[in-house]
């Protein structure tokens, strides 16, 4: 018995994308010593090509990569025209005798959820450091509570 299933221009396959794919999973990824700094995986569009002339130019503006999460956004912005989050991955021990320096590159928000925008308050702190029930109408703060009173 031989299957059969749908033919047709409704189900080819997306050629282009399996290129790249291929291509970047061919290449493997960048053997260039910068690329430490970075934690994989990497977004999908972002080839490690472009990854390292970023961090050329954000070394180029500060050589210390602990200022990364600072520089390659900028860096990033003017290689790919695009904005992308860096997150800070760094690890030291308690000592200070170990420490490796690393960044994260992700597309968009990260813990920006559907639905975020619409609730009836915003729950992201402000500039003024006042707490979300400080700013609701009507809030109030619970009375003491007496610890002799049982």
């Amino acid at each position: 018995m031989v299957a059969s299933g749908p033919v047709g221009p409704a189900h080819r396959y997306n050629l282009r994308a399996m290129v790249r794919s291929l291509i970047r999973t061919l290449l493997g990824p960048s053997r260039d010593p910068r690329m430490a700094y970075i934690s994989r995986p990497l977004p999908r569009y972002l080839p490690d090509a472009q990854v390292v002339a970023a961090l050329d130019l954000a070394l180029a503006h500060n050589a210390d990569p602990a200022y990364l999460v600072e520089t390659l956004g900028p860096a990033l912005r003017q290689v790919t025209g695009r904005d992308y989050e860096i997150l800070d991955r760094s690890v030291f021990d308690v000592t200070g005798s170990y420490g490796k320096t690393m960044v994260m590159i992700r597309d968009g928000d990260v813990g920006h959820w559907p639905g975020y925008d619409e609730r009836p308050y915003d729950m992201r702190p402000t500039g003024d450091g006042r707490r979300t029930q400080d700013r609701l109408p009507g809030w109030e703060p619970p009375a003491p509570s007496d610890p002799n009173v049982s």
